[in-house]
């Protein structure tokens, strides 16, 4: 269990739990019976535990309101996963079988839209400082990210720069709206907001790039998944990146990434060949130094907080991101 150091947290991410459950409980009977696994599956929690704790720097009557808005973006962060695994034509999650796979992808489409509405729906009587648009705006990013990679696909001569731009939207932009969400909620001073929407975009960047990592360096039984899955879907991601400008300075028979990239259609064979040629030539290693580059933002602003219990929290989360292994 993820939070199980933090009972306070974990508790609360009950409460939020519930919330969405009631929300689910309340829509049509078919409606509920699909998205009931979606609720019963859901990872860490980290978006709403990410407002949560934000909320602690403010106004501890603003509890109920918060409990709710984290609701809201895990609502948003479930029907983008739902969408994620129509895209990816992924058939298991977490080594669960996706909505995808069991309903097909009209009704797991339609299911995505109906979480989305429903979440939507509660943000509109929203208190203190945190504004619709807010939410909307993260969401139009993480919807044109999703856009841009879906009309990218098997495109591998992308820059780093399209790439972080990418992520920013699909994930960054949520991870930050969490963590500015809760202190916005709770009325913490504006400063305060802010630095807790840098920490969340820095953290959530880190975490896409270390996912990205765990791809092509991860343990498959760990994962839920094959290695080198992105690259079977045609998904550039920075390890690739790294690797293949790396390679571009070697003699053209030695550009073995560039040669599998540019097949119409990959094996398994050419993906387990790829992995293996990420590693060697130093992909993985290029990355972790962003990613590093992306925490020690964060943990920066993490330590200039001045609230040695947020702080903790942070600092804890923070420590097993960088240890997980799927």
């Amino acid at each position: 269990e993820f939070w199980k150091d933090e009972p306070e947290i974990a508790a609360e991410l009950e409460e939020v739990g519930s919330l969405i459950q009631d929300a689910i409980d309340r829509s049509h009977s078919f409606v509920r019976q699909m998205l009931a696994a979606q609720v019963r599956t859901s990872g860490k929690l980290l978006r709403p535990a990410l407002v949560l704790i934000g909320s602690r720097l403010g106004k501890p009557e603003r509890r109920a309101e918060v409990k709710r808005i984290a609701s809201v973006l895990e609502m948003i962060h479930m029907a983008s996963l739902v969408h994620d695994d129509i895209i990816d034509d992924a058939r298991t999650r977490r080594g669960i079988p996706t909505l995808y796979a069991q309903t097909g992808a009209k009704q797991a489409v339609l299911a995505g839209d109906y979480l989305l509405s429903r979440a939507m729906a509660l943000v509109g009587g929203s208190e203190g400082d945190l504004e619709a648009s807010a939410v909307s705006n993260a969401f139009s990013r993480l919807c044109e990210s999703e856009l841009e990679q879906d009309a990218g696909q098997g495109d591998f001569s992308i820059s780093t720069a399209t790439y972080l731009r990418r992520i920013a939207g699909k994930t960054a932009s949520l991870f930050a709206l969490s963590s500015y969400a809760g202190a916005a909620v709770a009325e913490s001073d504006k400063c305060v907001q802010r630095r807790m929407h840098r920490i969340g975009y820095n953290m959530g960047m880190a975490f896409q790039i270390q996912d990205d990592i765990l791809d092509y360096d991860g343990d498959k039984e760990k994962l839920g998944k094959e290695p080198g899955k992105d690259l079977l879907c045609g998904i550039p991601t920075l390890p690739l990146l790294e690797a293949m400008e790396i390679e571009k300075a070697l003699p053209l028979e030695d550009q073995l990434l560039h040669r599998i990239t540019g097949k119409a259609k990959l094996s398994k064979r050419d993906v387990v060949r790829a992995v293996r040629r990420v590693t060697e030539l130093g992909g993985l290693e290029k990355s972790k130094i962003l990613a590093t580059t992306y925490s020690e933002r964060a943990l920066k602003d993490i330590h200039a907080l001045g609230n040695e219990q947020v702080s903790s929290i942070l600092l804890g989360m923070f420590d097993k991101l960088s240890d997980r292994k799927k």
